[in-house]
């Protein structure tokens, strides 16, 4: 069987596809380093985040609360924000889409590792000022939309 690479989404550029890396990565070390600030200001102000099991967030103030809200679960451990698989594509008007995996390690002082539920997350990515920004952010815990799927 052939993959017709022609079909499809456009590929992003090299450069871009860095971009966006290097984005998630301040991104979540702002995240994992407690600076809960930072990480929301990464968001444009009509931004909306709908976090896994649902709900909605709306604007860079509501996501900061909710981020360090759910940081004082983890009681002192270390957090680690892991993306992988990700696709790019940049639409004519500049806005940018990705979809990739996530999980969540969470590092003890007794070497014990939690290894939080996997996850399939959509953002859109926009411009301000020549910087990229999120302005949405959707969340699928992957354990819910299977319990979803056999339940339903």
């Amino acid at each position: 069987m052939t993959i017709d690479e022609t079909s499809g989404p456009k590929l992003p550029s090299p450069e871009l596809h860095v971009e966006v890396t290097q984005f998630y990565a301040r991104q979540m070390h702002r995240m994992d380093g407690g600076d809960f600030g930072g990480f929301a200001a990464s968001f444009v102000q009509d931004s909306v985040f709908r976090p896994a099991g649902g709900g909605e967030l709306r604007g860079p103030e509501a996501i900061e609360r909710a981020a360090r809200g759910a940081a004082g679960r983890f009681g002192g451990a270390q957090p680690r924000h892991w993306f992988d698989m990700m696709t790019v594509e940049e639409a004519d008007d500049g806005t940018v889409s990705t979809s990739y995996y996530a999980t969540v390690t969470v590092a003890s002082a007794d070497g014990s590792v939690l290894v939080e539920p996997t996850c399939f997350v959509r953002d859109t990515l926009v411009r301000v000022d020549g910087a990229l920004r999120s302005r949405s952010r959707d969340i699928e815990r992957d354990d819910l939309t299977v319990r979803a799927l056999t339940e339903g």
